[in-house]
């Protein structure tokens, strides 16, 4: 069949994901339903490329999580944040860092350091949100046949 190179693909959005530029191109492939049972990307399979795409996607919204990112900053153990959390879950009005910080695991500087890195992370995730609501956006487009230049 035709082969196709692509260069210079803008991947800002996803160099925090670690998404490769071969999922970015299998992802947006089958949003537009222009996958087939015989297409590969660099010879890997696109079906493997999404499924990579997607676990990436949601590990990285799973780090939006307080406790995950003190946990992986090594500021609290992970013994110490299912504590926290058992003690949240007792006391849902409780906040995960007010809990944390009553325990001595942390302190108030830590809780804030890590909220600055998940609001960095959920702009992180709102580009991407972004850049798929674009491809969902040609996608409509290009079934209903109504798309021009100016609109890619």
């Amino acid at each position: 069949m035709d082969d196709v190179v692509i260069s210079k693909l803008n991947l800002e959005t996803f160099k925090p994901l670690g998404i490769t530029p071969e999922e970015v191109i299998a992802n947006a492939l089958r949003e537009s339903g222009l996958l087939s049972s015989e297409t590969t990307i660099n010879e890997l399979s696109p079906v493997e490329l999404c499924a990579s795409f997607l676990e990436k996607k949601t590990n990285y919204q799973q780090l939006t999580k307080l406790g995950n990112l003190l946990v992986k900053n090594r500021v609290i153990t992970l013994q110490q944040l299912k504590e926290a959390l058992a003690e949240q879950a007792a006391n849902p009005s409780m906040k995960l860092g007010n809990i944390l910080i009553s325990m001595g695991a942390c302190s108030r500087f830590d809780i804030e350091r890590c909220i600055q890195s998940q609001d960095k992370i959920r702009d992180d995730m709102k580009k991407l949100n972004d850049y798929e609501d674009r491809v969902d956006f040609l996608r409509r487009k290009l079934s209903s046949g109504r798309v021009s230049n100016d609109q890619i």
